[in-house]
């Protein structure tokens, strides 16, 4: 059986008459009589009770045409839902968003206004492979091969403004091994960086309170319940009054933040298309926090 053959046997069940059946198809109806006697011997079974050119659906004829319409209808949609399904997924971004969320999410916002219909898959686990981009950071400009670089950032402490340390111009990780650290977790690549920074001076960070979200740490740090790494320009600056940056001396702390493309999304030009205002988001940024500074 083919389904060419089942949407013949439904055309003459519908006409119970062969020459009708045949000009609806626009076939000769010798082919059709042919279509249905090769469809019965499949089966084994005869499905109509033929009288000259007219025919009756048998019992087994009306249960085939029972059992074949809502398949043959699903089939037909098929084709559409297809485009549908594929058009949903090409306007898909999946993001895979490890590091300057909040810079990411200003980019998706802006995006939206001039690409309206595309959607996006949002993510934030180190171990997922299944992302269109994945946004992530490293230690100063040690980006993975392959990988875009989107922004390189200094990495500041912030401190409590009645902090012993707030009058400071510059500080050493040294001064601050003993004090309380605000932290993101352990997984997030921000916190392997700093870890690596205090490592490299001979010590283990003291964490007093963690979290995923740099509002929250923020917030603490005002409340003067700790102090906290702080990058440069992707988590913006402080404004309250309650808490001061210090630029770190020694070591040199940076992070690198890059982009990954996965392979498989090359083609997709909504993909590419979001990477690239990504990258043009970051560039601005940098230039106008530059520009803020000469003032």
């Amino acid at each position: 059986m083919d389904i060419l053959q089942l949407k013949y046997f439904l055309v003459a069940a519908e006409y119970e008459h062969m020459t009708k059946a045949a000009n609806s198809l626009h076939i000769a109806q010798p082919a059709l009589s042919q279509s249905i006697k090769h469809l019965e011997e499949e089966l084994g079974v005869k499905l109509f009770e033929r009288k000259n050119r007219s025919i009756r659906l048998n019992p087994c004829g009306k249960l085939l045409q029972k059992e074949l319409l809502p398949i043959i209808s699903v089939l037909d949609l098929l084709p559409v839902r297809l485009k549908e399904i594929d058009k949903e997924v090409s306007q898909t971004i999946q993001l895979n968003i490890l590091s300057a969320s909040t810079l990411v999410t200003q980019s998706i916002i802006s995006f939206k206004k001039l690409y309206p219909d595309v959607k996006f898959r949002l993510l934030q686990n180190v171990d997922e492979a299944d992302f269109d981009i994945c946004i992530s950071c490293v230690i100063s400009d040690k980006i993975p091969k392959g990988s875009i670089l989107l922004l390189k950032e200094k990495i500041l402490l912030a401190v409590p403004s009645n902090s012993k340390y707030a009058p400071l111009k510059t500080i050493s990780l040294k001064q601050v091994e003993k004090e309380g650290f605000i932290s993101f977790s352990g997984a997030r690549p921000f916190r392997i960086i700093c870890d690596e920074y205090c490592k490299q001076e001979g010590f283990k960070p003291q964490i007093i309170f963690e979290s995923d979200n740099h509002e929250c740490v923020k917030n603490l740090i005002y409340s003067n319940l700790g102090i906290a790494f702080w990058p440069e320009y992707s988590w913006g600056r402080l404004t309250d009054q309650n808490a001061v940056l210090i630029p770190i001396n020694e070591p040199e702390c940076s992070r690198s933040i890059y982009a990954i493309l996965n392979e498989s999304s090359i083609n997709s030009e909504y993909v590419v298309a979001f990477l690239k205002h990504l990258i043009k988001l970051m560039i601005n940024m940098q230039k106008n926090n530059f520009d803020h500074e000469q003032k």
